[in-house]
């Protein structure tokens, strides 16, 4: 039979499918509180129970009020009996059972061991921004065993270009009769590793039209600098308290300095070893410890930065009084555009700080870019307005001049030139002027070889700075496809 209760804390009406024994716990569903089920009431209990008014004396007057003192002193006492009341029946133990909410606690190791490990996180990140900030690209440490006077250096990052074997494969052919391909096989044999491709990391050529050249070798893992005494012909010198070898040359006749200065770095001085005065030698020795900001990787500032980011690059610093100079006089363009290529590089490099070309390999597609260090911010921002605004920013909708079929189809083959007309492009950065473009890999391995010559700058053919090869932009694609 059906039975109906009522909750002694919030008078929720709850309703059983039969009557509890007496003294079982029942559970509110709407507040929670526990409470002991009453004895079950008899049929004349059930009846509703009128309640009887106590009587009134003949001396009550029923319009009398009661004064404001009596009615606060019946209120207390009232109230009184309710606390009473309230209190005999939390004791009695059928009274309801408020049930308790429990309180999560936080450990304070585990805080402290959060605050700690939060710490310690922001303490390593900043650590590595500032160890990125400040650390000396591997380029830059290269060139300080360079010729302080050195004004133009040239790039072959051989350890990334590997691992594109199929490509590295193409570009290794242009090699083979370079003298630094005899100079890494010597050094290979005399270490005890393979080949010139066991050895060869990263390879700086440096040359300074007072001083004279010089080759620094970053070898792919630690080698012992005594080594170097097992160079053909090897004769131990000392200049300065520093240790270098006189070894017969690697192509050629005479003598030739070879020295270690870490255990990673090789630096050796093409030609015969008068031709650097020992001035010079010496510093190269300790690396320009006391001038480092006279090296060629600190003075080529932003320029030297985003070029020697390619797999192959070189740069040109001008001094402040050999600066190139814009050409004078209209003289009329030949039919093989020499005239007008020499009037455009005239035009862009006129009072430039520096210029430099790079090639990035990828998988997909290998990068180039040109760029000239203009004088100031606002000479490389006309510039790259300029450029936009010709028939060359007009990309394979212009019509290209003819210096740039003979120049760009003579280091591959017409489908090489529609890519890279296609994906040019042109743009500004601070004092810095650059012009990119990219072509797919596989297009363009068989004319890498071509190409690494005239970055190498073994062509005296090359021109001064090649002509913009810029890389690939998401825009011009999107045009070109309309």
């Amino acid at each position: 039979m059906t039975v109906e209760l009522r909750c002694p804390e919030c008078r929720a009406k709850l309703r059983l499918p039969e009557a509890p024994d007496a003294g079982t716990e029942v559970e509110c569903p709407k507040c929670g509180t526990v409470f002991a089920a009453p004895e079950p009431e008899s049929a004349d209990d059930d009846a509703p129970k009128k309640k009887k008014k106590p009587p009134r004396d003949a001396d009550d007057d029923t319009d009398e009020k009661p004064k404001k003192g009596a009615r606060d002193e019946s209120e207390a006492d009232e109230k009184k009996k309710k606390t009473k009341a309230k209190g005999a029946a939390d004791a009695s133990p059928n009274a309801p059972k408020k049930r308790k909410s429990k309180k999560n606690k936080t450990s304070n190791t585990a805080l402290f061991a959060v605050l700690g490990a939060g710490l310690l996180m922001l303490v390593c990140v900043g650590g590595m921004l500032i160890w990125f900030f400040s650390r000396t690209s591997k380029s830059v440490e290269m060139m300080y065993y360079l010729p302080e006077d050195t004004n133009s250096v040239q790039g072959l990052n051989l350890g990334h270009a590997q691992k594109y074997p199929e490509f590295y494969k193409s570009v290794s052919g242009s090699f083979k009769d370079n003298e630094f391909k005899f100079a890494g096989d010597a050094l290979a044999k005399a270490i005890g590793v393979a080949d010139i491709d066991a050895v060869i990391d990263y390879i700086v050529f440096g040359s300074s039209d007072k001083s004279g050249s010089a080759v620094v070798i970053r070898t792919k893992t630690e080698f012992d600098p005594a080594a170097l005494a097992k160079l053909p012909g090897a004769e131990p010198k000392t200049l300065g308290g520093n240790t270098y070898y006189l070894v017969t040359p690697f192509k050629g006749g005479g003598k030739l300095r070879v020295f270690a200065p870490t255990s990673r770095l090789i630096v050796y001085c093409p030609g015969s070893s008068a031709e650097l005065p020992d001035a010079v030698f010496q510093k190269m020795l300790n690396g320009h410890a006391d001038s480092k900001e006279k090296t060629i990787g600190v003075r080529s500032g932003e320029l030297g930065k985003r070029v020697t980011r390619g797999t192959f690059w070189g740069m040109t610093v001008y001094e402040a009084d050999k600066r190139p100079a814009a050409p004078t006089g209209n003289a009329p363009d030949d039919a093989d555009g020499k005239v007008a290529l020499a009037r455009m590089l005239g035009e862009t490099l006129g009072g430039a700080k520096g210029s430099g070309f790079k090639a990035s390999i990828g998988s997909r597609e290998v990068r180039f870019e040109a760029i000239v260090w203009c004088s100031d911010g606002e000479k490389s921002s006309s510039m790259s307005k300029k450029w936009k605004e010709s028939e060359l920013g007009k990309g394979d909708e212009g019509t290209p001049p003819r210096w740039w079929k003979s120049e760009i189809e003579g280091i591959g083959n017409k489908k090489i030139s529609a890519q890279m007309l296609a994906n040019l492009g042109f743009g500004s950065s601070g004092e810095l002027f650059y012009a990119r473009s990219a072509v797919e890999t596989e297009v363009l391995k068989d004319a890498i070889s071509s190409l690494a010559t005239k970055v190498t700058g073994t062509d005296p053919n090359a021109p001064a700075i090649p002509a913009p090869k810029p890389r690939r932009r998401v825009w011009v694609r999107r045009r070109v496809c309309r």
